[in-house]
């Protein structure tokens, strides 16, 4: 009881968030889940191609024992965290005789839920402030992306709490110094790159956190127990691609697409011209990318600078009417209102967030959460950005956010109380 008096508030804001979950589970408004004429029967079903084709891939594992993407043999096309993720809820689809797809999107839904609980607990644990954690966790609930994208699948749900759950058990782990919590998040960790690969380089700026809390040599102890979570998850794919293809890939075999999708300065040519361009170059995605990308800086470097710092950066967030990722499919279906809502919401949301990063650089649990989010903008916009990926690391921007407006509305409150004395 002292808990839920505790935390009234955020359990009565989850309780709505649950009602309006299950209003978009059942309900479930988009033209883009209620035209297969327009967009296809396996679109409309599964949210996107990708995502119908992550579902072809699970059922082919189910009924073939063949692991492929987009193919009918074996390849290394994606990592094999969200396929597995899928197959496993299709087999128990199969097995409890029910739907398959209401199957996944429940199962999104309740970790679309258990999101904001890590919100709200991660930033409890950084800044001990109730309304920075409740602010938080209400910046996330109403952007629509979440509400969404639980209904697709596509990896960025599963994705996005392997991320959180990475980042509380970190800070767990830190704080109650056990060896057994440290393994544990390794294993998350590991998980989550088997989702998405992108947050990788954010594991050695954890480890930089190490050392500064426990010294080096600590840090290298703690580093080999993380190391154990990639021998468990991640070993097995390298092994298994070295003997099917000959080759170790650690992630996935198609690095070379999204590094050419990025190659391509606010996106000024059709992207199947430039596939085509690489082709008559006598070039793979990835040598023809490498070459576009330092031929642009050497004849137009105030272009390709721009694209790759300022251009990609507000493309992870914005789509080119500064629409959140998302929203598209609900422009026939919700009022005005509410595609204004949910448009200035997310501009707002991040504003604030990239503003208070700057302002508050000297706030140091903000410094070690903002840097995370730089650290993944920056390794983002060395390939294809598109605000889908930028969803992964709104979380955090919803805490820095947060954070940020607290910190201005107690000076405000503070400078008011002291020219009244």
């Amino acid at each position: 009881m002292k808990f839920i008096k505790n935390h009234i508030v955020f359990i009565s804001l989850l309780v709505i968030y649950l009602i309006v979950n299950l209003f978009f589970l059942i309900m479930h408004p988009g033209t883009l889940f209620n035209q297969p004429e327009r967009f296809g029967e396996a679109i409309s079903t599964y949210g996107s191609r990708d995502a119908s084709l992550y579902a072809k891939m699970a059922w082919q594992l189910i009924t073939d024992g063949v692991y492929g993407y987009n193919i009918e043999g074996s390849n290394a096309y994606v990592t094999y965290g969200h396929p597995l993720y899928l197959t496993v809820l299709f087999k128990i689809a199969d097995i409890l005789n029910t739907n398959h797809i209401m199957v996944f999107r429940l199962s999104n839904m309740l970790l679309n839920l258990g999101i904001v609980i890590l919100i709200y607990a991660i930033s409890m644990r950084l800044f001990k402030h109730k309304w920075v954690a409740i602010l938080a966790s209400i910046f996330y609930m109403t952007h629509i992306g979440p509400l969404h994208y639980f209904r697709t699948a596509l990896t960025e749900i599963p994705a996005i709490f392997l991320f959180l759950l990475s980042i509380w058990l970190f800070l767990f782990a830190l704080a109650k110094d056990k060896y057994r919590y440290h393994i544990l998040f390794g294993i998350v960790a590991s998980l989550l790159l088997m989702f998405r690969a992108t947050p990788a380089p954010m594991l050695l700026f954890a480890w930089f956190i190490v050392i500064g809390h426990k010294g080096f040599k600590e840090a290298v102890k703690i580093g080999f127990l993380w190391v154990i979570g990639p021998v468990v998850v991640m070993v097995p794919w390298v092994i298994r691609n070295l003997i099917m293809f000959g080759e170790p890939y650690l992630f996935s075999s198609h690095s070379g697409g999204p590094l050419l999708g990025g190659a391509n300065p606010f996106y000024l040519i059709p992207q199947a011209d430039l596939v085509q361009q690489s082709i008559a170059a006598g070039l793979n995605d990835s040598e023809y990318g490498k070459q576009r990308i330092m031929e642009g800086f050497e004849t137009d470097f105030p272009l390709w600078f721009s694209w790759f710092t300022i251009g990609k950066t507000l493309w992870l967030f914005f789509d080119n009417l500064g629409n959140p990722d998302g929203l598209g499919p609900y422009s026939d279906v919700f009022t005005d209102f509410w595609l204004a809502f949910f448009k200035y919401q997310n501009m707002f949301v991040v504003t604030i967030a990239f503003l208070s990063a700057i302002l508050l650089r000297k706030h140091k649990p903000l410094v070690y959460i903002s840097t995370l989010l730089l650290i993944y903008i920056f390794f983002s916009n060395i390939f294809l950005t598109i605000p889908r990926y930028g969803l992964l690391v709104f979380p955090i921007i919803s805490i820095v956010a947060a954070y940020g407006l607290v910190t201005f509305g107690t000076f405000v409150k503070n400078k008011v109380k002291s020219n009244r004395v």
